[in-house]
């Protein structure tokens, strides 16, 4: 009996480490579970029934239940277009806005860094990317407006009453006004991340360049463009994301018109399943644009390595 007790006590104290091991292996999966669980309730479940959904003819206007229909809806979308018209419409929306805020964050991060006590002023840029888009979408709309709108009033008063337009109602110009109205909001995060960026820069650096003779131009190229490319990397693919993807400004400000001249992809699809009810197209083409901005990220991403992410 005396022999016996002791093996016992051996091996429940051999097993006593193991369960511990395994108790903290798992604990970083228990610790994981409520955002793994939220992920799983509020992305991966609402695009896998996109996904299936997209495979199906869904259109209570013409008949009840979910008909399989294959890549059928896929074939029509690439076959549609409209929808190239829609996609190049969206490649001028997202190239040309994210292009513009970056410069205009550029001249803004660095007119602020010039100036002393600007907390004010840095305060007032901010303000568009405070603004609900809905609030600064109808204010934009207000100000383009034909007959009282302020740009077109101002142009009259400077005697430049050829110019203008009704902006928002002219295919010609429909597109360009949202562009800027849209710069207009999206410039202060990037010129954000660009002033916390400049602010880690350190002082010595830009003395070393005064004291080697380097202009403000050599300056900028050599020295606080490379330190910045973290940060404009990432302002750059967040800004890029986020425009493909808009949607309020423009359906606030245009509806996608006048003639579709306006039409991104979000607000084709939102016409596809919420005007038409061809709920399986639009489908397809949601998993079409969740398609392009993953790949699209992907390979901004492996072009630029690590500093798009860091």
């Amino acid at each position: 009996m005396t022999s016996v007790t002791p093996a016992l006590a051996g091996g429940a104290h051999r097993s006593h480490p193991r369960r511990r091991r395994r108790r903290e292996a798992l604990a970083p999966y228990l610790f994981l579970a409520p955002a793994l669980l939220a992920v799983a309730a509020f992305v991966v479940y609402p695009i896998g029934t996109v996904a299936v959904q997209s495979l199906f003819d869904v259109n209570p206007v013409k008949h009840e239940g979910w008909e399989f229909v294959g890549v059928d809806n896929y074939t029509q979308a690439f076959g549609d277009h409209q929808v190239w018209s829609v996609f190049g419409n969206s490649v001028i929306w997202t190239v040309g806005s994210v292009a513009l805020q970056l410069v205009v964050a550029m001249a803004g991060a660095l007119l602020l860094q010039q100036l002393a006590g600007a907390r004010i002023l840095r305060a007032i840029f901010v303000l568009p990317w405070a603004t609900p888009v809905v609030v600064g979408a109808l204010a934009w709309k207000l100000l383009y407006q034909p007959d009282y709108g302020l740009i077109n009033q101002l142009l009259g008063v400077f005697g430049l009453s050829g110019l203008q337009e009704a902006w928002l109602s002219n295919p010609n110009t429909a597109l360009a006004a949202v562009v800027v109205a849209n710069v207009w909001r999206g410039f202060p995060f990037i010129m954000v991340l660009l002033i916390a960026g400049m602010a880690s820069i350190p002082g010595e650096v830009y003395e070393a360049a005064g004291v080697d003779g380097a202009s403000w131009t050599q300056t900028f190229l050599r020295i606080t463009v490379p330190l910045l490319k973290p940060m404009l990397m990432t302002s750059t693919l967040l800004a890029l994301i986020w425009t493909f993807n808009n949607f309020s400004s423009i359906y606030v400000m245009t509806g996608g018109g006048p003639a579709g001249s306006t039409d991104i992809l979000t607000t084709f699809v939102y016409k596809s399943a919420f005007s038409s009810f061809d709920f399986g197209y639009a489908s397809a083409l949601s998993m079409i644009l969740f398609a392009i901005v993953g790949a699209g990220s992907a390979v901004y991403i492996r072009a630029f390595g690590k500093e798009a992410l860091s």
